[in-house]
């Protein structure tokens, strides 16, 4: 399969080899030696158009690409992005040094949640998750197979009765990442160049983004660098019950 451009983002990127490096966000992923571009199909919650504006919404507060252009056609949407140095954090080379990745990984969650909420325009806190989340279990768009160890074999109505149920009183509301997993940070050396993949930025609790990596450094490296991550992030700022509540809530995305 290659990769067919609509004429407006033609018209702005150059003939180009491109790579299908698509993961696991259900966009395709293309990327050339210095541009990035996202095919999804129209119609869904995640739209590439607001993680176009997250973009250009976070240039010059944390490193992220330059948006260069955005355009649609009759079945999907495209988001073309520059292409920044690194590796992604679950990179077999990066984790060779999985402890360091693991202290820069808290250091930049903590510099993007010190951002200022006031300023932020998007709202990803719980009542819109729990909205969001009811419309994918509706619309049967949760893969159940693929659910953590802990909640193998129950249903996606099932997950979302016990988030209702067990719905935290309080939110600790911060500029969070939305998806803070290791692929979506790009390092090199002793510094995390991109932040990637923002569709799902905005104003939320702290334990959405502190679950995510914790889970992910568990997946990656071990349990040794996922505590790791979060002495360095602050013990003090952590509630161990919300980060397996957060945990769940990621089951139905």
């Amino acid at each position: 399969m290659s990769l067919s451009l609509p004429p407006e983002l033609r018209r702005v990127l150059p003939a180009a080899r491109w790579e299908d490096v698509s993961g696991d966000s259900g966009a395709r992923v293309w990327r050339s030696q210095k541009f990035v571009v996202k095919v999804q199909e129209l119609g869904r919650l995640e739209s590439l158009r607001t993680e176009q504006a997250k973009l250009r919404w976070l240039a010059g507060r944390v490193p992220v690409p330059r948006v260069v252009g955005y355009a649609t056609d009759e079945v999907s949407e495209y988001l073309a992005t520059t292409r920044l140095p690194g590796l992604p954090m679950h990179h077999p080379d990066a984790l060779l040094h999985a402890r360091r990745n693991a202290g820069l990984l808290a250091r930049a969650l903590r510099q993007l949640h010190a951002l200022p909420v006031r300023e932020c325009p998007f709202n990803e806190s719980l009542a819109v998750k729990l909205r969001q989340a009811r419309e994918r279990v509706e619309r049967g768009l949760v893969d159940e197979a693929d659910f953590d160890a802990e909640r193998r074999g129950q249903s996606a109505a099932q997950v979302l009765a016990y988030l209702v149920r067990a719905r935290p009183v309080a939110e600790d509301l911060v500029v969070a990442h939305g998806d803070a997993c290791l692929p979506n940070f790009l390092v090199s050396g002793d510094y995390v160049e991109a932040v990637l993949d923002v569709g799902r930025l905005g104003i939320a609790d702290r334990h959405q983004d502190l679950a995510l990596a914790r889970r992910s450094l568990r997946r990656n490296a071990d349990d040794e660098m996922a505590d790791h991550f979060l002495d360095t992030y602050g013990r003090s700022l952590i509630d161990l019950a919300k980060l397996e509540y957060y945990q769940g809530l990621d089951e139905l995305f």
